[in-house]
């Protein structure tokens, strides 16, 4: 799986060439978010398999929107999706940063490393849950998690902190594989005994090689995959197995990530000691990640999944715990991670109309928290209607229109009805498209103006399904590009890659404005369908 370097593949592939090996490139030119679940069905048997990119919670490279995350990979080993690719391999080598990391410190301290997660686009949410399985005592080690993933596997080689990049990792491997000789009598030989002539080669960096088998016990593993099950029994079963014999802490990520919606009330079923045991660990938890928002909320998740705390009770822990969040620095990330709780909590009540203004003021990133409420109350579109009508900068307008989008209910006709009787032609076009589920009857008479409104209305009239209109829409009127048209045109676009491809010519005629209405900028970032896709507009959108 070739994700960034290809230096470390095409080293084996001329090393090995005339031994009989044939090589498999998993990874497809195009970026298919489906390549893994295809190259798994595909029967391929791999006896060596070789991952280099980037490593950060998932592997990506710099040159490719392609990823790979490591939950993805863990699901696909617990369900036994993925045999030939990832239970068949004899060695694995994982050529990234951390890929083998117990939670030792090294270098770097846990605010450091979430930074260099974040300068590479990954989400802060998401960033945190990585770091706290690298430095923090809680969960599995990134060492253990692959080691669950690639469990038949007789030898795993990665970095235990940083690696060094594929122009050095080459030489040196071209280095091992000529002095491991026959390699594949090197694979029938393989023993629990140390690599020592590819430690050697490594022996200036921060090479790790594991024995899965050493490394995670075959019980771990299976309370590990029982919380992964689709089967609810199952992993109920799991969790209360863990709650029992004290192992939360080991299995805290896997809990807080696969079975916080179960809501078993195990907690009364529990003895008195376990019942304070699990408190105390839940509180150490808490405490020892204080400034990490994310693992806050996966604490009050699963409390309130093993009946230690009720619903009610959780809202409003979240509610105090997004109070903290707001009053800290809102850039681009921190308002990420809000809408990633928001997301996950449902009944919690939208802010206040005085607090969205006042924290509009602090930050002109907080309006895209707006957009991740399932259910908006009016005072907030109320709110956005003047956004509408009058925005204090120009990306208010647009940032407006994409969150109200799934919301325009009959009750908005008469406001809508208002805003276009509006002479601005541009701003009854993209009334349209946000209200359009609303509109759609009336397009003929609110598309009558030339340009984009006209290929809009053609657009509609043919269905929205000819692609070449669609495109056309686009390229023909590069001056009236705005992120909520450009997302229009792409969710079209029944093919992910090309609908993405459209966000990108839209970023490709619009960066010099994006760059200075930066919030517009990452609501492009946001639009994305491809992750990869998404965390390359989010570096550019913070980098260029």
């Amino acid at each position: 799986m070739t994700l960034n370097s290809s230096d470390e593949i095409e080293t084996f592939r001329k090393s090995l060439n005339g031994q009989g090996f044939d090589f498999v490139e998993l990874v497809p030119q195009s970026k298919d978010p489906l390549w893994f679940k295809k190259a798994c069905d595909s029967g391929i048997q791999c006896d060596v398999l070789l991952i280099s990119g980037h490593f950060g919670g998932l592997f990506f490279g710099e040159g490719t929107s392609t990823t790979i995350g490591i939950a993805e990979m863990e699901q696909a080993s617990c369900r036994n999706t993925c045999a030939g690719i990832l239970k068949n391999p004899k060695e694995v080598f994982l050529m990234g940063c951390n890929t083998l990391a117990t939670q030792s410190k090294d270098h770097r301290t846990i605010d450091q490393y979430l930074n260099v997660l974040i300068n590479d686009g990954i989400p802060l949410d998401f960033a945190e849950q990585v770091a706290a399985s690298r430095y923090s005592q809680q969960g599995f080690s990134l060492e253990k998690r692959f080691s669950a993933i690639f469990n038949n596997s007789n030898k795993l080689y990665g970095f235990h902190s940083t690696g060094p990049l594929g122009a050095s990792a080459a030489p040196r491997l071209r280095q091992y594989l000529k002095q491991a000789g026959s390699y594949g009598a090197h694979l029938d030989s393989l023993s629990t005994a140390p690599n020592s002539i590819l430690s050697t080669q490594f022996k200036d960096t921060n090479f790790r090689e594991t024995i899965p088998t050493k490394t995670l016990d075959t019980n771990s593993r299976e309370l590990f995959c029982a919380l992964r099950s689709e089967d609810s029994s199952l992993q109920s079963k799991a969790l209360r197995q863990i709650v029992e014999e004290k192992k939360v802490i080991s299995f805290f990520d896997s809990i807080a990530n696969q079975v916080s919606e179960l809501q078993e009330n195990i907690y009364n079923l529990l003895d008195a000691p376990t019942k304070e045991s699990l408190k105390l660990t839940l509180a150490k938890i808490a405490n020892s990640n204080k400034d990490l928002v994310t693992i806050q909320h996966e604490v009050l998740k699963v409390s309130n999944s093993v009946g230690l705390l009720d619903s009610p009770t959780k809202l409003k822990k979240v509610a105090a715990l997004l109070e903290q969040a707001y009053s800290q620095n809102l850039t681009y990330a921190k308002v990420s991670q809000i809408c990633g709780i928001l997301k996950q909590e449902p009944d919690l009540q939208n802010l206040s109309v005085e607090k969205i203004r006042n924290l509009s003021k602090v930050s002109p990133y907080f309006i895209l928290t707006l957009a991740c409420y399932p259910k908006l109350e009016n005072s907030t579109k109320y709110f956005l209607f003047e956004k509408i009508y009058y925005p204090d900068q120009l990306f208010e307008r647009t940032l407006a229109l994409q969150i109200l989008k799934p919301h325009w209910t009959q009750d908005d006709i008469s406001w809508i009805s208002s805003a276009l009787s509006s002479n601005d032609h541009s701003l009854r076009t993209r009334i349209y498209l946000s209200a359009r589920k609303l509109l759609f009857p009336y397009r003929t008479s609110i598309l009558s103006a030339p340009g984009l409104a006209s290929c809009i209305l053609q657009s509609e009239n043919q269905g929205g399904t000819q692609e070449g209109t669609n495109w056309g829409c686009l390229t023909d009127n590069n001056s009236e590009l705005t992120v909520d048209v450009c997302d229009h045109f792409a969710s079209l676009n029944p093919d992910p890659e090309n609908a993405d491809d459209m966000r990108w010519y839209c970023w490709s005629k619009t960066k010099e404005r994006l760059l200075n209405q930066r919030p517009e900028c990452y609501a492009l970032a946001n639009t994305m369908g491809i992750l990869g896709n998404q965390m390359k507009q989010i570096w550019n959108c913070g980098h260029r």
